[in-house]
């Protein structure tokens, strides 16, 4: 499967959620099962010490991961973030903007499993491991449609 990276990119600037263009996340590439993203260093989304915070570099990998997920699947696969384990390895401190390289290693029917490296310069800020939970529409109970939307970061 090839996937039009140009068309990619306008998708995701079309349809991505409001949390998400709230931080500032971007689409660099996509190819399948992999995804770059940038998120630009903004003094709103930095701590008490000037870096940036935790949460939105879990934000970051979160949402990077399920676009290289969508790589695969097809964005209309519904899915969700079953565990996410991040390990802070470095502040990302200005001027750097954050550089996200998600891979998806186990493609299953149910469980997708993978890595997010987050880079501040050229230090390694953050590594995140995850698994994300693919559900299927012959899985909802009767009537139950409107308590399982479609995720859309």
């Amino acid at each position: 499967m090839s996937i039009d990276e140009e068309l990619a990119k306008r998708d995701w600037e079309r349809e991505r959620g409001d949390f998400v263009a709230l931080i500032g996340v971007k689409l660099e590439s996509v190819h399948r099962g992999k995804a770059v993203m940038r998120m630009p260093f903004r003094p709103e989304i930095t701590n008490g010490t000037g870096a940036v915070h935790g949460g939105a570099i879990l934000s970051l990998c979160d949402t990077a991961f399920y676009v290289a997920l969508a790589s695969i699947y097809g964005r209309e696969q519904e899915t969700t973030t079953a565990s996410l384990t991040c390990s802070f390895l470095s502040p990302a401190l200005p001027p750097h903007d954050l550089i996200a390289e998600a891979n998806v290693l186990k493609a299953g029917r149910r469980i997708v499993y993978g890595e997010v490296y987050v880079r501040s310069g050229d230090k390694i800020a953050a590594h995140a491991t995850l698994n994300f939970l693919n559900s299927y529409p012959e899985e909802r109970p009767k009537g139950a449609a409107s308590r399982w939307p479609a995720v859309r970061p």
